[in-house]
């Protein structure tokens, strides 16, 4: 039997966890970002893997289209997330919409459904759900942009402000966290006059 010293061994089993470990993240980031990513109320942003580059390169943007300005009690929006950015090779994003203030705030508001398949949503240890990209959804949908589709469901009693927290990855396409661009975006919205107003 050949015996094959401590220390090479040692060597080889490091070597093999450094190799699966980078490919295993990326797998996972790839097919979904870690939940309560989205920067609002407290959490980390994408930016906290992705930290080569600043946060909101002015080169790039992130929009969220279709959130009215106010929203009626038990309505459905057609949201779409819009990520662009010159020469980007992929995109990922995550998404939230909680209670802004008051005892409430931070907590889930309305529902979230998707509409195609490029995204899933995921709930997060304290209830709220957390929209984002799939593996499919990391391909881009035009030049230099990518965009993902869903629907949102107001609260069906709406008494509170509700904010919308959006984080975003412009990335390079090498399957690294180097070389990334990380856009954040919220809107906070209100509920219609007729609705927030006491019933006489």
């Amino acid at each position: 039997m050949v015996r094959v010293p401590f220390v090479a061994v040692l060597a080889g089993s490091l070597l093999a966890l450094a190799t699966v470990a980078p490919v295993a993240a990326r797998i996972a980031y790839s097919d979904r970002p870690p939940v309560a990513h989205t920067g609002g109320f407290g959490e980390p942003s994408c930016h906290a893997c992705h930290f080569d580059e600043r946060l909101n390169d002015p080169r790039g943007s992130l929009s969220l289209g279709g959130v009215p300005e106010r929203y009626d009690p038990g309505e459905s929006y057609r949201i779409i997330v819009t990520l662009s950015r010159r020469g980007m090779g992929a995109g990922g994003f995550q998404l939230a919409a909680r209670y802004t203030d008051g005892s409430a705030a931070g907590r889930q508001a309305g529902s979230f459904r998707v509409t195609d398949d490029r995204a899933a949503v995921s709930e997060g240890k304290t209830g709220v759900l957390y929209p984002h990209h799939v593996e499919a959804g990391t391909s881009l949908t035009g030049r230099d942009t990518a965009t993902w589709t869903l629907e949102w469901t107001a609260p069906a009693e709406p008494s509170l402000p509700v904010t919308f927290h959006a984080a975003a990855n412009a990335a390079n396409g090498d399957d690294s966290e180097f070389g990334d661009f990380i856009y954040l975006h919220s809107k906070t919205i209100r509920p219609a006059a007729s609705a927030s107003s006491p019933k006489r």
